[in-house]
């Protein structure tokens, strides 16, 4: 991913209150998309160069986090890392045109960091190992995202 400034990005969401990370501390190289968290951890965002129109397009998520006692095992939706346990969480989009009224939602990593994880950049590793090569996930990764970021009229 090019890199892209705060006033870009702020652009995309096109609201005023809108938490920006700091982007001059950001490996741009290492990246398909940027995500993050807000401090509060209710809200999460995502933006990235929409496939379609080559523009800047994005999204505001609401944060579930998936807390559980019972140790287990869970799958991001995008990356498919397998974390422990309490290492994802529920991400829900409102689907533009209906005023809120409809969500869509995805299991992924609870911090929006799968472009860094499928490039084995983040401790701890998958505990499911894949024999895919690092473009063939990056693909798979990219595909789910955009089709859930386009069934939610983003893209």
């Amino acid at each position: 991913m090019d890199s892209i400034s705060q006033d870009e990005i702020s652009h995309v969401f096109g609201v005023e209150q809108v938490f920006l990370p700091d982007v001059s501390v950001i490996e741009w190289n290492n990246l398909d998309y940027l995500g993050w968290v807000h401090p509060s951890g209710s809200q999460a965002y995502v933006v990235l160069v929409s496939p379609e129109t080559g523009r800047l397009a994005g999204g505001i998520l609401n944060r579930t986090l998936r807390v559980s006692i019972r140790q287990r095992f869970e799958m991001c939706s995008w990356c498919h890392h397998v974390h422990r346990y309490n290492g994802t969480a529920m991400f829900t989009l409102s689907v533009k045109g209906t005023r809120g009224r409809h969500y869509i939602g995805k299991v992924l990593c609870k911090n929006l960091d799968c472009s860094l994880r499928i490039r084995n950049l983040i401790e701890p590793s998958s505990y499911m190992t894949e024999t895919l090569y690092t473009e063939a996930r990056v693909w798979r990764m990219q595909k789910s995202m955009h089709r859930w970021l386009k069934k939610a009229k983003r893209l």
